[in-house]
């Protein structure tokens, strides 16, 4: 019997749209024609009930696509450097670079991790998302689980949705958080603009929990551990406390704060990412069922800002 994975999300439509475009939007690594074939075969059901390419979703659903292990993805390969920290017969560990996009998406069939992983790792096709089981922001860096396998692939996914993966992230913030606090607030899309989120009353349950590692001149160095995994949500969460990320232009990082240090001001205008990496991860091997745990360094942009930061803290008691 052929191993299926089940992919499984939902929608939240702005207005009517059709099944197919859906799918084609979440999924853009298989073709409209073949999403259109399983569709017909009864291969995707929205509410747990079969449907036609033409049916179109109006109010908030749940979509399931059952996906065999024969099913190819039709994106290509591409050879590009990518970090691995970790690899067996089960899956991969990853450390994504700043940069780098996750998935492919319309607007983004190339260049991505997905592109890289199908060169290095041709037997990927047969995994939905070339095996990726969770994501990271196109300017955030680090740790990414890669399942090798469906099985691995339907494990690791369990322990996504179950929340039972620990995931930690370093970040830099404008602005000293002065105590530990955990934030407790629904995260949703945003109002006016779509590709951004928000705290919201009708939106997910997101948690994030802040631990303060530092306090330095205008910024703080914090661990955040995710309890939920919500779009954009350690950036959305510290937007809402008034300290984004450093970097961060979308969710209300200013560099002007810090245009007293002439060097770091400077930096910041050819800076195009976020201080934000995705440091450790912690979760039950998918074969073995051991505790596995893991650890990636910070990058070389983020221990240059943490630098200055440190330095401007410094020269203000002079």
């Amino acid at each position: 019997m052929k191993n299926i994975t089940f992919y499984k999300f939902e929608v939240y439509p702005d207005k009517a749209l059709r099944i197919d475009q859906i799918i084609a939007s979440q999924l853009p690594e298989y073709s409209r024609s073949r999403i259109k074939n399983w569709i017909n075969e009864e291969k995707i059901t929205i509410n747990g009930k079969s449907c036609t390419p033409k049916d179109k979703i109006s109010i908030k659903s749940s979509v399931e696509v059952k996906i065999l292990e024969n099913e190819e993805l039709d994106i290509e390969s591409e050879n590009i450097p990518i970090e691995i920290l970790y690899a067996d017969d089960e899956f991969l560990v990853i450390n994504k670079k700043s940069g780098m996009v996750t998935h492919t998406a319309p607007g983004n069939f190339t260049g991505t991790l997905q592109n890289a992983l199908l060169y290095k790792y041709p037997e990927l096709r047969s995994i939905p998302r070339a095996g990726i089981i969770h994501r990271l922001d196109k300017n955030t860096s680090g740790l990414l689980i890669i399942a090798k396998n469906l099985k691995s692939h339907y494990e690791l996914t369990k322990q996504i949705q179950l929340r039972k993966i620990i995931k930690k992230y370093d970040v830099l913030v404008t602005g000293i958080i002065s105590s530990n606090i955990v934030i407790n607030e629904k995260i949703g899309r945003h109002k006016i603009n779509r590709k951004k989120m928000s705290v919201c009353d009708n939106g997910k349950k997101s948690i994030s929990k802040i631990i303060v590692k530092e306090n330095y001149f205008k910024s703080s160095y914090l661990e955040v551990e995710l309890i939920t995994g919500r779009t954009h949500q350690i950036r959305v969460h510290l937007s809402y406390l008034g300290h984004p990320v450093i970097g961060d232009k979308t969710y209300g990082f200013k560099k002007n704060i810090f245009n007293s240090d002439k060097d770091f001001y400077k930096y910041l205008e050819s800076y195009d990412s976020h201080a934000l990496h995705a440091k450790y991860l912690s979760f039950k091997h998918p074969a073995s069922k051991e505790k596995f745990s893991i650890e990636a360094l910070l990058p070389d942009s983020f221990i240059k800002i943490k630098s200055y930061i440190k330095g401007a803290r410094h020269e203000s008691r002079n």
